[in-house]
């Protein structure tokens, strides 16, 4: 029977907890600390599932400290906090050291096992490049072209995404999680008559992932293969196609701090198609800055790149806007951007490129 009852309550929290999250949050009763723990608790496991977040103590006058499983970086604390005190039950919000995997939980100071093994985690633990032009995503941009050779006006579309596969499997030393990543870039060329698909970029990872408070890393071995579209090629009879594909293995750390984050690293071509020089190396900075108004954050970022193909002449990817996210985790992004340096797409690596535009980039 204690079983029965307390699936029945497991239930009706996720009820309530469902409901809550298509009306706007409820006002707390005041000073019902049982009720609003366990409401927070629910609320937590709801809309941030699998990084283990509890409400660990509540005082009368609504401050609250929240503990975690998963050692967490201060992009995801704030969502958290955003998600919390927006529910008015908590005036004041803190961390204990669990976040940051400073120290082990109470289970494993009590000896309980370390692993915390799950399948397809939702969250993701190497935050995404926001300016890297080759980041699995979901975005369209408008861009005007400027090539030694011709000037026109272009559509960049990708679809991309990162998914989970298991997390868990490095103990409580911090998170850890493999995953996949898949994406096309595509670029169309909008002067044309028929506005012609200039290029696509198919690009499929595996990468494995660390995170330990501010610090996460990632390392993917990743393939890439470029193609021609139809149109392009019998309006440029003149272009010859080149059959250019890659496997790459690259390591990256990210450094998070306050609202600010530092990132960079490297990678070595395993195999590519024609021969080309090996290495590469790549870094960036991103800065958010949320709640300038509504729901609206401010973002700034830079990214870095050089490859010995190149003879290691940079090329650089800049971007600034503004992101929208609801209490969850969709967002969405207009963002102005200019790049200048070696083209991304494709075949046309070696060509100088510059575009200016402004893009649309959605988050999941």
């Amino acid at each position: 029977m204690t079983l029965i009852h307390a699936s029945a309550r497991r239930i009706a929290v996720a009820v309530v907890v469902s409901i809550a999250a298509v009306l706007p949050a409820p006002s707390l009763p005041a000073g019902d600390t049982a009720y609003t723990r366990g409401y927070l608790d629910a609320l937590l496991d709801d809309r941030f599932p699998g990084l283990g977040l509890k409400v660990r103590s509540l005082t009368p006058d609504g401050a609250a400290t929240l503990t975690a499983r998963a050692c967490l970086g201060p992009s995801q604390r704030r969502d958290i906090e955003r998600l919390v005190l927006k529910t008015g039950g908590v005036k004041a919000l803190v961390w204990d050291g669990s976040a940051d995997c400073a120290w082990p939980p109470a289970a494993a100071e009590a000896g309980a096992a370390s692993l915390d093994f799950r399948m397809l985690p939702e969250d993701e633990l190497f935050a995404p490049l926001l300016a890297d032009p080759r980041q699995p995503r979901f975005s369209m941009s408008y861009q005007r072209y400027k090539t030694p050779a011709q000037e026109f006006s272009a559509a960049g579309v990708a679809f991309g995404e990162y998914f989970g596969l298991a997390t868990g499997f490095f103990g409580e030393s911090g998170g850890s999680q493999i995953g996949i990543q898949g994406a096309v870039f595509a670029l169309f060329n909008l002067d044309a008559a028929s506005n012609d698909l200039v290029n696509a970029d198919y690009w499929i990872g595996l990468p494995l992932s660390y995170r330990r408070g501010p610090w996460s890393f990632v390392t993917r071995v990743y393939h890439q293969s470029s193609h021609l579209g139809d149109e392009f090629i019998l309006g440029n009879p003149g272009v010859n196609r080149m059959n250019l594909s890659y496997e790459d293995l690259e390591a990256l750390v990210s450094y998070e701090w306050e609202r600010w984050r530092l990132y960079g690293g490297g990678g070595y071509l395993l195999h590519s198609e024609p021969e080309l020089a090996r290495g590469h190396w790549q870094a960036g900075t991103e800065f958010v800055q949320p709640g300038v108004g509504g729901g609206l954050s401010l973002i700034a970022a830079a990214d870095v790149q050089a490859w010995g193909e190149l003879d290691w002449r940079r090329s650089g990817s800049f971007q600034a806007g503004f992101e929208f996210r609801n209490t969850n985790r969709r967002r969405v992004r207009l963002m102005f951007e200019h790049f200048r340096g070696h083209s991304p797409n494709g075949q046309f690596y070696r060509d100088r490129l510059r575009y200016s535009g402004v893009g649309v980039y959605f988050g999941f």
